[in-house]
């Protein structure tokens, strides 16, 4: 510490494991420099009958502004002397803080406290050679098959249907239709021109098997039930009469599976070289989900060994998020789901917060101990690809990510994944059989 009555004086002391208090004192000399500064700003600005600008006396201004400019002080003061005493005890905040301040006098020595949330000292166990087990699974010819047929339906062309009139399973038709449930439209109950293959399972399986056997051009009705669970909490558990009138009938034109279709649809030069690549891209998907799982281990042995205690903040924020997110997706719940109270959803959703903060901790300390980051290139790369998947909301998203918490957020999501397969490169990984299901 510096010598008592020339500079600010900091005292940290540990409260818990993720608490800090600072105790600060500041110098008469430098409260005095605050006010003066503040009251020579006060004096520029004020307009008092009498003085000029620049002129006014303190007491005057005093008696003017004197709760203003005591408040002014006061903040201030605390910002200042607190960021230089966080910075001096290396202390990293993971909450605003809890002040506990004394009374603050012109020319006199103050002192204030400020408790502080911070990440708990972490001391790492091994973490490099965790045991895991990888099911083996290889790529066999009928799921390569699947891939090829699905890639072959993708590439199809709709072909007029000639011949017949009438629509038949299979068939891919475009209609009118115009719905009402009790003689009264309702949303979404109107459409020219819609498409519907017929056996696909896309509409209500009423509406398809009502399709079949439906002439062109003569308009035909169809009775639909809709289901107790119908996401459009209006339609749940009614019935809706249909005019439908069908306006062209399809099928599709599936190509050939041969090299032609390779070069054409699978940028290969054989068959046989799309087969393979095909296979690949499986193996690939498959130790892409594995290693998801794996790393949900890795999580897991890290918890295990590790005690490690959640700051509140943390958990709280982590909290809020959780339970946005399950609001979010309690709006696509069909709307006879039982809806918890926020209490209810703060108990059920808090060991998963405590868990995710403790995890994203321990995640932390090993990417520091590696030295494991995030470069300017790979968080613009990563932007670009969410960009590219938003659509029409790129703009949007782009938009978003100029903001620096979102960056920064997206930046430690990046570091955790690159960490994790780090943990992952060092694991001793055993290949197993896979467990039959019985």
């Amino acid at each position: 510490m510096a010598e008592a009555g020339t500079e600010t004086q900091t005292q940290v002391d540990v409260v818990t494991p993720t608490q800090r208090r600072l105790r600060v004192e500041v110098p008469a000399e430098r409260v005095t420099k605050a006010f003066t500064q503040i009251y020579r700003e006060f004096g520029r600005s004020a307009r008092v009958r009498g003085f000029r600008a620049g002129k006014v006396p303190r007491h005057v201004l005093r008696g003017l502004y004197g709760a203003e400019i005591q408040a002014q002080a006061l903040s201030g003061i605390v910002e200042a002397t607190l960021a230089e005493a966080v910075r001096e005890q290396g202390i990293e905040p993971v909450s605003e803080p809890r002040l506990e301040t004394g009374e603050l006098n012109d020319g006199q020595p103050f002192a204030f406290s400020a408790v502080l949330e911070v990440k708990p000292d972490i001391v790492l166990k091994d973490y490099r050679a965790i045991g895991l087990e990888r099911p083996r699974v290889d790529v066999g010819d009928e799921e390569v098959q699947r891939a090829l047929e699905t890639l072959r339906d993708r590439s199809a062309q709709l072909e007029p249907v000639e011949g017949r009139d009438r629509v038949e399973d299979g068939d891919y038709v475009f209609i009118d239709f115009e719905g009402t449930v009790d003689g009264e439209s309702f949303a979404g109950g109107t459409a020219e021109s819609f498409p519907v293959e017929i056996g696909a399972g896309t509409a209500l399986p009423e509406f398809e098997r009502g399709l079949v056997g439906m002439e062109r051009d003569v308009p035909g009705s169809i009775v639909v039930p809709f289901p107790e669970d119908s996401q459009e909490p209006r339609l749940a558990g009614r019935q809706a009469d249909f005019t439908v009138t069908v306006r062209d009938i399809r099928r599709k034109a599936l190509p050939p599976l041969d090299d032609d279709f390779a070069r054409d649809y699978g940028e290969c030069d054989s068959l046989d070289e799309l087969r393979e690549k095909a296979r690949s891209e499986l193996q690939r998907e498959v130790e892409a989900f594995q290693n998801t799982r794996l790393h949900d281990r890795i999580v897991e042995h890290l918890l295990e060994e590790h005690d490690v205690e959640a700051p509140p903040s943390m958990v709280e924020r982590e909290l809020s998020y959780l339970m946005n997110r399950a609001a979010s997706q309690r709006e696509a719940a069909p709307p006879d789901a039982p809806e918890p109270t926020t209490d209810e959803l703060r108990e059920e959703l808090t060991p998963q917060a405590q868990r995710r903060v403790k995890a994203s901790l321990l995640v932390g300390k090993i990417a520091d101990a590696e030295a494991i980051t995030a470069s300017e290139d790979e968080v613009d790369a990563r932007i670009d690809a969410i960009a590219r998947a938003s659509g029409d909301r790129a703009a949007l998203v782009r938009e978003q990510y100029r903001q620096d918490w979102a960056r920064a957020s997206l930046r430690s999501q990046i570091v955790s994944e690159k960490t994790l397969e780090f943990l992952l490169e060092q694991a001793e990984v055993t290949l197993v059989e896979p467990v039959e299901k019985g």
